[in-house]
């Protein structure tokens, strides 16, 4: 008898049964509460897991399998004549379940499509069911499958759910339309009549996170049958011994000064306080702490210790942060923790991160086995973007869901959570309450300025106790609030110029909402300041990463004892550890004020309190509002009205003042992914992003000898004829982090289709030899002296931010 196969040289009985393994692990692994019996959720795993490939059995795609080069039409295909076996399998497995009607229909709903969309995306449930133009084409694929092979595989799987499957019985039933006449009936009753009209949101929401949770587990399951074969990575336990010996050795326990005596006092607090508030009931914390008190090293603190309250032993910690320039920093530190871990213990995971699973410093997973193990988040501890995090729970795509089910028993920790813009709080926090419930995560909020995305006291436990003594003790800045009339760019530089002149020994950082005004203040500035004793710097997105990376770096250092004045865009505010004497800042929202004010006198160790001046600039007001939102600006100034001075102890109750207006803004913002969300509708929910596109084109800066040496691997990646596509994407992933360290994104104007360079892209990215330039486009010193400033096309858009 002629072997049905999977893949060349693969029986399809082997891949089913090692998919069904798979999601057999997964299901009995992972606590997870949707509402029925966990045997019941680990055997509808195990149907579709098993029954996933069933189709591939047809004639057609075994021809197709050993023919591929040959013409074929879509009776090869094999996802839909799987997933209607599937569906047919779990009703007759429902039906002595003792579940409602209603449970058992969307039960059996969600197996179907979950296998049918598992070479692609989440279409909405509402159109996944029509399935009668495809009728004849089933009937044909049904009749070419041998029925002694198929009932063979069949019969192991009757064998371990104690169903009776026939396949006569299933393709008689198809046949005399058994799916049409069912499912169209019972979807009305369901979908119509009681989801849409009768359910509850939290019920709505548990369904949809239920197919999250299925089709995210069929995914990984296959693919990693696939890509593995069973070699998954032994993942690391991991406990609070790790962090006590850590601060031990660097003596954080016996602290020397006032600030770290603080940060120590800080760290025994919250575990203490988590000890002691800490019920399995209660899923989100919030640490609240202001800048500068160790936030990093006793959110990682509460996390093992909340991991072995909430007894997640085979749960994971996912640290979540807004900007990859933080990510890196903070991984550094975990990385010291652990001391020098392999990537099953940590693991980062960004656009630009690595692409090397490293198991040890010699065994280093090949190409397809790292970035699978890498994107599904396998690991102890993983140090991620707001956007991976995010992106996987409100989203269709199977790319992004192939990591949804690594959630489970997790505890999450988002970094800087006032970042999350406000109009996405209501779907985020109905998200956030699914994935605590239904998948036993565990939630830690962490913020100098807590957005009220969740009620304070209510739905969240706070776990610095009194943490307003940590505000009230600090007295490093001090905002000056000049917003009652707006003044000119001018006006502007000449007061910043008048105060760098009249305090010649004082470190000055400037920031402003846009590019191009960025780029003219410094102009201005530079020109007025001679560099013997004076080093004027300039960062935007416009220079480089890899030269904003040299300059953080140069101006951490202070090496040569210049003053330094920074002119900057507010890239600066998070994740670049300075330290300034004085800050003037342009007027934005609230939380990115407090943010500019954390650069400022960071460590107390200016000797006098450091002013943050705050300045509404004319020619700015409309472009910000656009950058930032209207809404947000126009709160920011009414929580300000009626102040001249602010002391940083009364930070806190001014950022609660204005949280509690965002908040309002959040209730009664338009919340279309909500609504998708809770109507099941994947393909709109599948447009989620946290951050919006905008019309950007790319220019790569051939800075150096290794720009260059990246730019010719990029050409002969691109070039090679004898890779694919995918084999091209493989590669490249090789350089990548390097090639964008070299790469900027320029806005393309409104109204306009580029933006104007005079020559031709090359693959995506036009190519600039700082040595043959047609006009002047970017400037750069070799020796990153000041006067960098990077892209200085004529086209330069005041928009752009």
């Amino acid at each position: 008898m002629k072997t049905i196969e999977s893949h060349p040289g693969i029986p399809l009985i082997n891949h089913l049964k090692e998919v069904a393994k798979n999601c057999l692990g997964i299901a009995n692994a992972n606590t997870t509460n949707f509402g029925f019996d966990k045997k019941v959720k680990a055997d509808l795993l195990f149907i579709c897991g098993f029954y996933h490939d069933l189709g591939k059995a047809t004639s057609y795609f075994q021809y197709y399998l050993h023919n591929p080069d040959k013409p074929h039409n879509s009776l090869k295909n094999h996802a839909l004549p799987s997933a209607v076996f599937v569906l047919y399998v779990a009703k007759q497995y429902l039906k002595e379940s003792g579940l409602t009607k209603d449970q058992q229909f969307l039960l059996s709903v969600i197996c179907f499509i979950v296998v049918r969309r598992h070479h692609g995306n989440l279409g909405d449930f509402k159109n996944e069911m029509d399935i009668n133009h495809f009728k004849e084409d089933l009937e044909k694929q049904y009749n070419s499958i041998d029925k002694d092979v198929i009932q063979k595989i069949i019969q192991v799987g009757n064998e371990i759910l104690e169903t009776p499957i026939n396949w006569d019985n299933f393709v008689n039933w198809f046949e005399n339309n058994g799916f049409s006449k069912e499912t169209r009936f019972e979807f009305i009753e369901f979908y119509t009549l009681n989801f849409q009209k009768k359910w509850e949101i939290p019920k709505k929401s548990e369904a949809y996170y239920l197919f999250l949770w299925m089709f995210g587990a069929l995914l990984f399951s296959d693919k990693s049958d696939v890509i593995l074969a069973g070699k998954f990575p032994e993942i690391q336990k991991l406990d609070l011994n790790y962090l006590t010996a850590f601060r031990k050795d660097k003596g954080f326990n016996k602290p020397s000064t006032t600030i770290n005596n603080l940060k120590n006092d800080a760290y025994f607090s919250v575990i203490a306080s988590l000890e002691n508030k800490f019920e399995a009931s209660n899923h989100f914390y919030s640490i609240t702490l202001p800048t500068g008190l160790g936030k990093t090293l006793t959110s990682l603190g509460a996390a093992l210790k909340l991991k072995e309250l909430a007894k997640l032993k085979e749960g994971k910690i996912i640290i979540a942060i807004p900007f990859t320039s933080i990510i890196d920093q903070n991984y550094e530190v975990y990385r010291e923790v652990f001391n020098d871990p392999d990537n099953s213990l940590l693991l980062k995971h960004h656009h630009l991160a690595e692409p090397k699973y490293k198991e040890t410093e010699d065994a280093v997973r090949d190409s397809e086995e790292s970035q699978f193990l890498i994107e599904t988040w396998q690991s102890s501890v993983v140090v991620t973007t707001f956007v991976q995090l995010l992106e996987c729970l409100i989203t269709n795509n199977k790319t992004k869901l192939l990591k949804f089910s690594a959630l489970s028993n997790s505890v999450i920790i988002l970094d800087e959570v006032q970042q999350i813009p406000h109009p996405l709080w209501e779907v985020i926090r109905q998200a956030f309450f699914s994935i605590a419930e239904h998948l036993n995560c565990y939630i830690i909020l962490m913020s100098a300025t807590q957005p009220l995305i969740f009620k304070p006291g209510e739905e969240i436990t706070e776990l610095v106790d009194d943490h307003q003594k940590y505000f009230s003790f600090f007295n490093r800045t001090r905002l000056v609030n000049k917003t009652k009339e707006s003044i000119s760019l001018d006006e502007f530089i000449e007061i910043v110029i008048g105060y760098c002149l009249d305090n010649p020994k004082k470190d000055v950082l400037i920031i402003l909402n846009t590019k191009k005004t960025t780029l003219e203040t410094y102009r201005n500035i530079y020109s007025s300041f001679n560099s013997e004793k004076n080093e004027v710097f300039y960062l935007t997105t416009l220079i480089t990463p890899f030269e904003r990376k040299k300059i953080i770096d140069k101006i951490k250092s202070q090496s040569n004892g210049k003053r330094q004045i920074i002119v900057s865009t507010q890239l600066v505010e998070a994740g670049v550890d300075i330290s300034v004497n004085i800050v003037f800042r342009v007027l934005a929202p609230l939380d990115s004020i407090i943010q500019a004010a954390g650069r400022a006198n960071r460590y107390d160790e200016k000797g006098e309190v450091s002013e943050v001046y705050l300045y509404k600039i004319e020619e700015l007001e409309k472009v910000t509002g656009f950058i930032y939102g209207s809404d947000l600006i126009k709160k920011t100034e009414n929580v300000l009205i009626g102040f001249e001075t602010i002391e940083e102890k009364e930070y806190l109750q001014l950022i609660q003042n204005y949280f509690e207006q965002v908040k309002d803004l959040s209730v009664y913002s338009e919340n279309n992914y909500l609504k998708s969300l809770l109507a099941l509708n994947f393909e709109e929910t599948g447009g989620f992003q946290l951050i919006e596109d905008t019309k950007t084109e790319s220019i790569f800066i051939s800075l150096n000898e290794n720009a260059r040496r990246v730019w010719r691997k990029f050409l002969e990646i691109k070039e090679n004829d004898l890779l694919n596509i995918y084999e091209k994407k493989k590669e490249f992933t090789t350089i990548k982090s390097e090639f964008y360290d070299y790469v900027i994104n320029i806005s393309v104007p409104f109204q306009e289709n580029n933006i104007g360079l005079p020559l031709e892209p090359n693959y995506g990215f036009y190519y600039i030899d700082l040595e043959d330039q047609p006009k002047p486009i970017y400037n750069s010193n070799p020796d990153f002296s000041p006067n960098k400033e990077g892209y200085v096309f004529e086209n330069i858009n005041v928009l752009i931010f």
